[in-house]
């Protein structure tokens, strides 16, 4: 039975009309029309030249003629009915100088090619209709006389008659048709054929079939298809938008002795920095703003011209020996450690490389050079850690000489190398080399045998071609297709620089004052460089971080700063004129530069960035094709748009602000497995020439023509990470380094003020400015997790040392190279002991302590050796004084002390915060970051010898002094002096527990009065601290063993592995099988069995695929506490179990921590984490110090996933399909930018 004839009217979300025709098979009579149609399904009325086209994938026959009353179409081989197809229709018809050149949106907006006033859209015999723009949005235009035949699964013809006079009786008109599934909006079949079907993403049509002249005769199977793509259309009241790209790279270079200790500026010069505006100089109409980081600008610049060394370089430098043909015949002249290290650092790049097919019509010229690295990197044990490298066996000498060639050759933009970019500017010009390079698109298509030569000649051309890398972005600034911006010398956070100190979430106080002059020396010495390298100074600034606050803001607007950039989340914490906070969530606010003022009057506009779509180009986009992605962003920025003219304002005044990172997210995320997202970048410029709902534009460009804009009363003080300072400030590291910082600006004021013209100030300020850099601080703390974070204070480490060292001022103790071995003892530990505390040596009473020999001298209060044994409760302490009638002064007018100084327990290095370096009264450096120290005053022996003696527990420096807290004596008889002396120390007042490490030095003084520093130091043992390892000598009560069901590691059903290898078995990795519960009077132990454990990423915790996280719930009361979980985890605890403290583990130590939710705080103390690859077991001990006292009482919940380095609190993204590094079965990310 036919399908229904007529129009039937249904109120539905539609979107666009095609034009589907006739079988091609017919073979009718010719003719021109007019023709006269009967809307039957019977097309044996339809002429053979009404035969428009046939689409070749599809086999879809799409016909069009006319008469004198009516436009016909026809369409064939579509069951419109079908839930199976589920196909839609749509014909887009130009006939006046108006409409809109985006169809109406129906899942998807497409792009037409010309601005469409009329559409005809069918969903099926329900649902067809005519549609027109009111000059806002597509509405029903007038229905009467249309009719259709609907093809359905007996007659898959369709035809369709629409009367000229319902769309205005054009004389000339322009056609275009498509069908796209109802679900998703991919379109499937396009007429002309010209136009693309990819069933991927919205499409950009940019052909048309164009009627000249209805009213002359003319054979419609010969009409023109018209190229539309030459004319960009953009409507009236398209929404500006300003894509701001980041280009920043900390500063790595040491002053004092010019080699750049990290190499990443020269490995990222000549891909990312290169591939964005070369891609970008492709399509002029699209327009980008990049902000040059001056500390960035001056190492690329540095680079090249001075041909400077980095930490590769310099080792790529070193001779190679050779035999008699030329061959490599061993390694350069290197440690085994350098060879190491060189051979896993150089696997530090993109995934795509080792990926390419030699069937890739862009990259498979790559295929030789990409095979061979794929085989070396198959080779090695690429997924060490720094601490693990050693493990993995060398190279043989060819092979890692090509490791070292594709190293550096892989540091090349294919794009660049291919010459794709010279259209920027003449590089001849003046002396630089052009883009293309034979020798190097040589070298990347072989297979392996490089030389010598080779790794000197790509080494050479990459430091050669640094030089066109700011000359590309100064070609695209003087066309006025982008604008450049700066920030801070070094990128510091001005805020914190303004900030007159501060005590936040660690409780630990940083007594600074607010630093106005370096704020103002880092922004003129910034513009100054960009000045001295570019030509101009910029009227934009990206704050570093985006950190702003309301004192930074008249310093940035005394350097000329006319706006900057920040994050929406400060917008939401900002107040208007009124007092009241800004609404972010207000399309219009979001997307409205907003005036704030200094404190002497400065105004700069603030542009707010919309962080979800921002972020799902950093962060999604990457796991989507370059179509889908791109259709994606689109689709976002035309709902804002859509939300600003709901709310009855023009978007046309509005500016949107999308920024980001200009590199990282090219090579870090997923895009790094796709050409280092180049497709995507290409098709994002491409298509935002030529959407026509968005324009475009640069910050300074729009504010020229917008001068009127909305003000702020007080900007929010906060940075783009959450919309607080906390990543930088505010956990016990972070506080450690400013603490640090602000020591050697003391240190560097004072001397200035006595030696103002000493030549070493310029560069100690220099050095300084550096130390205050932004990353140093990023990286420092549990927050984010580089996992080389001992890099980084390595790095932070060299800049604060070369503040002392430029002014020949003695290094503070922690940047002194202090950390050594520990002393090794005359006679070891060998068991616990239990000696008698009354200063007489019983037989055998010290036997199982360890014995250290002192350099005695023979003066007051000189000893000969200690001990240091243990039980499973205290520490012992003997000291032998050679003659014990000096313990005690003769003239009684200074006093005697012996201190015992120890270490924060289990420090591996200098960053403990609140501990002190030197003895208490002589000022002498320890060697260790002591935490306690049990003072013993030799005064105050009782006359048989007992006495008490004080602890003191170590704050850290407070001015020029370090301080110590005393507590109340120890108990009479803890300490005691006779033959020798002896103490007794409890464990917990030195904060050990079992398997703790701690470091020991014994001291005697004279003091002149119990005054800090007030005294002489006569004696401290051993020269090199003695170590004690406190044994395991904990007895366990089981509190809980159950078992899991095995095959449950789904989630809600659906979840399944990545795609890489890497997730082998493919199955049991997430799967806990059995939960052991055990406490202990120190610490409670967790332990975690899975059907399938490996470390096949080396991790130091011995696992590698895990994240186990504990919810403690202490109280349990209903309520109380936080019921959402820690970042990444996406889930929320019932009220019933709103936890206290949460504990998360993975195999890397970085990403071991616990969170208190009373404070917020973070720590790594008393928590460790060790697996079991025998029995697939992880182990998680807690000190009942930061547990609880009673985990008896306590509820527990548990939770399991996959751990990423790099994801959000080290989870791994759940999508709906699975990628290589992304799990499947979940959901996409949503409307807010997370991953669910």
């Amino acid at each position: 039975m036919p399908r229904a004839l007529g129009n039937s009217m249904r109120r539905t979300s539609i979107i666009l009309v095609v034009l589907i025709l006739a079988p091609a098979c017919l073979g009718l009579v010719s003719g021109a029309t007019p023709d006269d149609i009967t809307i039957d399904g019977d097309l044996s009325d339809w002429d053979s030249d009404t035969l428009i086209d046939i689409d070749s994938n599809a086999s879809v026959p799409f016909r069009m003629t006319w008469n004198e009353s009516h436009l016909f179409f026809a369409w064939q081989e579509t069951d419109w009915a079908s839930t199976s197809e589920g196909a839609d229709l749509f014909v887009y018809l130009n006939t006046t100088d108006g409409g809109s050149p985006l169809s109406k949106e129906w899942n998807l907006a497409q792009t037409l090619p010309f601005f469409a006033d009329f559409a005809f859209v069918l969903e099926n015999s329900s649902y067809f209709s005519l549609q027109t723009y009111d000059g806002v949005e597509w509405v029903d235009a007038n229905q009467d006389g249309i009719s259709a035949y609907v093809g359905w699964s007996d007659n898959t013809n369709t035809e369709i008659s629409i009367p000229w006079a319902n769309i205005g009786s054009p004389i000339s008109l322009a056609v275009i048709a498509w069908s796209q599934w109802q679900d998703d909006g991919h379109v499937w079949t396009s007429f002309p054929s010209e136009n693309p079907a990819t069933n991927s993403g919205a499409e950009t049509f940019t052909y048309a079939y164009v009627i000249a002249d209805r009213t002359v005769d003319q054979t419609p199977g010969y009409l023109p298809v018209v190229d539309f793509s030459g004319s960009v259309n953009k409507m009236d009241d398209a929404l500006n938008l300003a894509i701001v790209f980041h280009q920043h790279q900390p500063y790595y270079k040491n002053k004092l002795t010019g080699m750049y200790e990290m190499p990443w500026v020269r490995v990222h010069a000549m891909t990312e920095y290169v591939d964005s505006p070369g891609i970008l100089s492709r399509y002029p109409e699209t327009k980008i703003t990049y902000n040059l980081v001056p500390s960035f600008v001056e190492q690329l610049v540095d680079y090249h011209n001075n041909e400077a060394l980095d930490v590769h370089t310099e080792f790529a430098g070193r001779a190679w020996p050779l035999d008699d043909n030329g061959t490599v015949s061993g390694y350069p002249n290197a440690t085994s450690l350098e060879l190491h290290t060189m051979q896993f650092q150089s696997f530090w790049n993109s995934g795509w490389i080792y990926n390419v097919s030699s069937d890739d019509a862009e990259l498979g010229w790559l295929y030789p050079s990409s095979q061979r690295y794929a085989q070396i990197y198959g080779m090695t044990l690429h997924n060490l850690k720094p601490a693990t490298i050693m493990n993995d066996a060398l190279l043989a000498p060819q092979d890692f000489l090509d490791l070292q060639v594709l190293w550096y050759l892989y540091q090349f933009s294919p794009d660049y190398v291919l010459g794709q970019y010279q259209s920027i500017e003449d590089s001849s010009a003046d002396g630089r080399p052009a883009h293309g390079d034979v020798t190097l698109q040589n070298l990347f298509a072989q297979d392996g045998g490089y030389t010598t030569a080779d790794l000197d000649y790509v080494i050479s051309a990459q430091l050669l071609h640094m030089a066109n890398v700011l000359p590309m972005y100064s070609a695209l600034a003087a066309s006025g297709q982008i604008e450049l911006t700066t920030s801070p010398y070094y990128h510091p956070i001005m805020p914190l620089l303004m900030m007159d100190g501060w005590t936040f979430e660690d409780g630990i106080e940083v007594d600074k004052d607010s630093w106005p002059d370096d704020t103002r020396n880092q922004l003129v010495n910034g513009m100054d460089l960009f000045e001295a390298e570019l030509g101009f100074r910029p009227t934009g600034m990206w704050p570093s971080e985006q950190s702003v606050s309301p004192a930074m803001v008249q310093p940035v607007s005394d350097v000329g700063i006319q706006w900057m950039a920040t994050d929406e989340v400060n917008l939401a914490g900002s107040t208007d004129m009124n007092g009241n906070y800004i609404d972010s969530s207000i399309a219009s606010n979001l997307a409205t530069p907003w005036i704030v003022t200094g404190v002497d009057g400065g105004e700069v506009a603030t542009i707010f960035r919309d962080r979800v779509i921002s972020d799902r180009i950093a962060f999604a986009y990457g796991k989507m094709t370059p179509e889908d992605a791109v259709s994606d962003f689109l689709n976002y920025v035309d709902g804002v748009r859509n939300e600003i003219l709901a709310e009855g304002k023009d978007p046309s005044n509005h500016l949107l602000t999308v920024a980001l990172d200009g590199e990282n997210w090219m090579f870090m995320s997923e895009f790094q497995h796709h050409d280092n997202a180049r497709p995507f970048t290409d098709e994002w410029f491409r298509r935002l020439a030529s959407h026509p709902s968005i324009v475009t534009t640069t910050p300074s460009e729009f504010l020229a023509k917008n001068t009127t804009l909305p003000k702020i009363a007080t900007i929010s003080t906060g940075s783009w990470i959450d919309g607080t300072l906390s990543t930088w400030a505010g956990e016990a590291e972070e506080s450690l380094g400013w603490q640090r910082l602000v020591e050697a600006r003391q240190a560097l004021v004072a001397f200035g003020e006595e030696n103002p013209t000493h030549a070493g100030l310029i560069p100690a300020w220099e050095s300084l400015y550096i130390a205050q850099g932004s990353d140093w601080f990023w990286w420092y703390g549990l927050d984010q997790d580089s996992g080389y974070d001992e890099l980084w204070d390595t790095l932070f480490k060299v800049h604060l040392s070369n503040v002392y060292k430029a002014i020949d001022l003695e290094l503070p103790p922690y940047l002194q190279d202090l950390w050594s071995n520990p002393a090794l003892p005359v006679e070891p530990y060998s068991g616990i002991v239990e000696p008698l505390i009354d200063g007489v040596i019983l037989p055998g009473e010290w036997d199982g302590a360890a014995k250290y020999d002192a350099p005695g001298n023979g003066g007051e209060l000189d000893f000969s050796a200690f001990y240091i044994g243990y039980d499973a409760s205290n520490v012992y302490v003997r000291i032998d004084i050679a003659n014990m009638s000096n313990v005690v002064d003769a003239d009684g007018e200074k006093i005697p002390d012996i201190a015992i100084y120890f270490m924060q327990p289990n420090a591996i290095n200098f960053n403990e915060v609140e501990t002190n370096f030197r003895t208490y009264y002589g000022n002498e450096i320890l060697g260790f970051p002591a935490k306690s120290m049990v003072s013993l005053n030799l005064d105050d022996l009782r006359s048989d010898g007992r006495a008490s003696w004080i602890l003191f527990t170590a704050q850290g420096k407070s001015g020029d002094k370090e301080v110590w807290v005393g507590s109340t004596p120890s108990a009479l008889g803890t300490a005691a002096a006779d033959e020798v002396i002896e103490l007794q120390i409890p464990w917990s007042d030195l904060g050990l527990a079992p398997r703790y490490s701690t470091r020991v030095k014994v001291v005697t003084s004279l003091a002149n009065s119990t005054a800090y520093g007030d005294g002489i130091d006569l004696e401290m043992a051993p020269l090199a601290p003695a170590e004690v390892q406190l044994p395991d000598l904990e007895s366990w009560v089981e509190m809980l063993d159950m078992a899991d069901d095995t095959g449950d590691e789904d989630g809600s059903g659906e979840i399944v592995y990545g795609l890489s290898g890497d997730f082998a078995p493919g199955q049991g990795l997430f799967d806990l099988t059995n939960v052991r519960m055990r406490q202990s009077s120190w610490n409670v132990r967790f332990e975690f069995t899975f059907a399938e454990m490996t470390n096949i990423w080396g991790m130091s915790n011995g696992f590698s695929h895990q994240i186990v996280q504990v919810y403690v719930d202490q109280d349990r009361v209903n309520g109380s506490g936080n019921t959402a979980l820690l970042e990444g985890a996406n889930a929320e605890a019932h009220p019933e179990w709103a936890w206290e403290v949460a504990l998360s583990a993975t195999g890397e130590p970085g990403a071991v921590k616990a969170v208190l939710a009373s404070t917020g705080e973070t720590t790594a103390k008393g928590l460790e984490v060790s697996a079991d690859l025998s029995t697939n077991t992880i182990t998680m001990t807690v000190s009942k110090n930061l547990l609880g006292q009673s985990p008896q009482d306590y509820g527990y919940i548990i939770v399991v996933g996959s751990q990423d380095g790099f994801g959000p609190g080290k989870w791994r993204d759940v999508d709906a399909d699975a990628g290589t590094w992304v799990l499947g079965g979940g959901d996409d990310a949503a409307d807010d930018g997370v991953d669910y």
